[in-house]
């Protein structure tokens, strides 16, 4: 079983998609409008070579501002958590990089332009 795509409602689908490409190197993989005329976008790394249809995060367009909650995030793997950061706004820098010894990992966690939350998670 392998996750194929989270969704998360955004206000703004272009400045969204466009975090995502500068942060991770993501690209639009496809998108579609529902019949009520809801834009739906989904990004994710093309170069993923595990299956035909590539895990990705999907932004279904708002009427307005979206609330985000205390803790909900999307986590994704990076090659280097350092490097991914080195592009961002400290502003936008939560917490980390932290190395978890215990998880063989190291971690950070970021805020989205809409307030969504990512951890950004590099495998040492």
């Amino acid at each position: 079983m392998t996750l194929r795509h989270t969704a998360l409602r955004v206000e703004d689908v272009e400045t969204s998609v466009a975090f995502y490409e500068d942060l991770l190197g993501y690209e639009v993989l496809r998108e579609f409008e529902t019949d009520d005329g809801t834009r739906n976008v989904f990004v994710g790394d093309p170069a993923d070579e595990d299956t035909d249809d590539p895990a990705a995060i999907q932004f279904v367009e708002a009427d307005g501002p979206v609330e985000t909650g205390d803790f909900e995030h999307v986590a994704l793997t990076v090659d280097d958590v350092d490097a991914a950061l080195a592009g961002l706004d400290d502003d936008r820098i939560d917490d980390g990089p932290i190395t978890m010894e215990e998880f063989d990992s190291r971690v950070a966690f970021v805020t989205g332009p809409e307030g969504w939350g990512v951890e950004l998670v590099e495998d040492l």
